[in-house]
């Protein structure tokens, strides 16, 4: 309705899996004079160390999102954005070209959710497919682990337990949830963006957690 704007993080836009299609929200009928979107430098280059991002919208939203950047961003050095502006000249001088990053991401992404995807499968795990990100979901209820959760949720202690007992590293979801929490209890999340031995070690591990 009227009135209601819109800060859209679109951070994953360049790792939307081939066959796939990214609709921005701006693009939206209406949309565009109520939106800020916003992207990132970390995931669209695969520098999650470099906090850097941008964000692009109607000139009245920008200079107010300019107005609170100033006091809520802690570090945004200028060596870590002309690496940035680099990789962007780069990138728009090779668009669409076979060498361009954004053209292999894509690929290495959906490679890597391959990998982990079939290692839950063959273990009996029902995973939430993703069409992009680094990121995918592992339901662990058919693991039949049991805590005590008056005090940490079960997607903490399962993440605490698979690393300790499995060596195998997940994300709990419920630190994202402020409301609602038990939607997300039995699930854990798995990074692919990982080499590809990394993977085929974690997918060894995964495909031995109900034997």
């Amino acid at each position: 309705s009227s009135g209601i704007n819109a800060e859209y993080g679109e951070v994953y836009e360049r790792c939307v899996f081939p066959g796939e299609e990214h609709v921005r929200i701006a693009t939206m009928p209406g949309a565009w004079d109520r939106t800020i979107t916003v992207g990132s430098a970390g995931k669209s280059f695969s520098m999650t160390g470099y906090k850097l991002g941008w964000a692009v919208g109607p000139e009245e939203l920008i200079t107010k999102a300019q107005a609170m950047h100033q006091t809520v961003v802690y570090s945004a050095p200028t060596i870590i954005q002309d690496v940035v502006a680099r990789c962007i000249e780069r990138e728009l001088s090779l668009k669409g070209e076979e060498e361009a990053y954004f053209t292999q991401l894509p690929r290495w992404m959906q490679d890597g959710c391959g990998i982990l995807t079939e290692a839950c499968r063959e273990a009996g795990l029902p995973v939430v497919e993703p069409y992009s990100g680094y990121f995918m979901l592992l339901d662990t209820t058919p693991l039949d682990l049991e805590f005590d959760t008056s005090k940490v949720p079960y997607d903490v202690q399962c993440s605490k337990h698979l690393m300790e007992h499995h060596k195998l590293a997940t994300i709990p979801l419920t630190p994202f949830f402020g409301l609602n929490k038990e939607l997300s209890e039995k699930y854990v999340r798995l990074c692919f963006a990982k080499s590809t031995a990394t993977l085929e070690a974690g997918a060894e591990i995964i495909r031995g957690l109900r034997k």
